[in-house]
């Protein structure tokens, strides 16, 4: 049995920071970097998104595939075991593959291959733009087999682990989810200080009147008979 991507659509937020990693993966650059030029390059995988679905598509190493029989250099072939291998040195870009493709998942891609010096081929004008190649989703196998790694880049770029792996063995094997860091707890705030009483204004005291002594009238002077 072949290894085969798995894909849980029920997690996908249709992010497409996979693709962003099939892109870095393949051209030698980071997330950062292929995020910027997304518009040049091509990612082997793609998110699909419809109403009330989302999707990838991805090569199925179909049985008999049908791009490896059109090819007509040889560059696309499939091994005994269902493998299809890509050579992108005999590429022509006819996209014949691309046709045949049920899935829609070949494409053409700037190859990393050298261009041919235009001084050995003055005269086409062809050599001046960057040469296309026939690219699909490889599970990264020969990426995976110099790291030493069994997840491919969009699968350590997905933040929900929506894609995973069944391997030949038939087992189905999905990143872990990423431990949380414990959160330390915020200190309690202090208790505030009661807010004091404003003062009352002290009335002060006003004084009493003091009686004032009025003078006794004088008496009348007695007539005399």
């Amino acid at each position: 049995m072949l290894e085969r991507v798995v894909f849980l659509a029920e997690r996908c937020r249709a992010c497409r920071r996979c693709e962003m990693a099939c892109i870095a993966a393949h051209h030698g650059i980071d997330i950062k970097e292929a995020t910027k030029r997304r518009s040049e390059f091509i990612s082997r995988v793609r998110v699909v998104k419809g109403e009330g679905f989302k999707t990838t598509v991805r090569c199925h190493e179909c049985r008999n595939a049908p791009c490896c029989q059109i090819c007509p250099t040889g560059a696309l072939h499939q091994l005994e075991n269902g493998q299809v291998v890509m050579h992108e040195e005999l590429c022509l870009a006819c996209e014949m593959c691309a046709d045949a493709c049920p899935y829609g998942a070949i494409q053409m891609d700037t190859s990393s291959l050298p261009v041919v010096k235009m001084e050995d081929n003055p005269d086409d004008a062809e050599l001046l733009e960057p040469r296309k190649v026939a690219v699909r989703c490889d599970m990264c196998r020969d990426l995976r087999e110099q790291t030493g790694k069994w997840m491919t880049p969009c699968m350590e770029a997905c933040p929900v682990q929506a894609i995973g792996i069944l391997q030949e063995n038939g087992e189905t094997r999905f990143p872990e989810k990423p431990a949380r860091k414990p959160v330390a707890a915020a200190p309690k705030p202090a208790p505030a200080a009661p807010a004091a009483e404003p003062l009352q204004p002290v009335p002060t005291p006003i004084p009493a009147p003091v009686p004032t002594s009025e003078a006794a009238p004088e008496p009348e002077p007695v007539k005399a008979l």
